[in-house]
């Protein structure tokens, strides 16, 4: 079987294979992260901690990067119209 057959029969399996364990570790990093703050401040207190990361993830640092965007926008990219 020479690499093209190979790769038309495999290739699509070996690529979700290969996203799917990126996917796992991103999940897996995440939910570890979740459990040692758990474990470390409580189910109370890093359940609040969590909570407002998240609120503060969503709210604050939102409005920062968008901010952000919108000024990197303003000096890559010139909207005046074209002569």
């Amino acid at each position: 079987m020479d690499f093209d057959l190979f790769m038309e029969r495999y290739g699509y399996k070996i690529l979700f294979g290969i996203f799917g364990l990126v996917l796992l570790m991103i999940l897996g990093v995440l939910a570890f992260s979740v459990y040692a703050v758990l474990k470390l401040f409580g189910l109370f207190a890093g359940g609040l901690l969590l909570l407002f990361g998240i609120l503060y993830a969503f709210t604050v640092k939102r409005r920062v990067m968008d901010a952000q965007a919108q000024a990197h926008a303003k000096y890559f990219y010139d909207d005046r119209p074209k002569r």
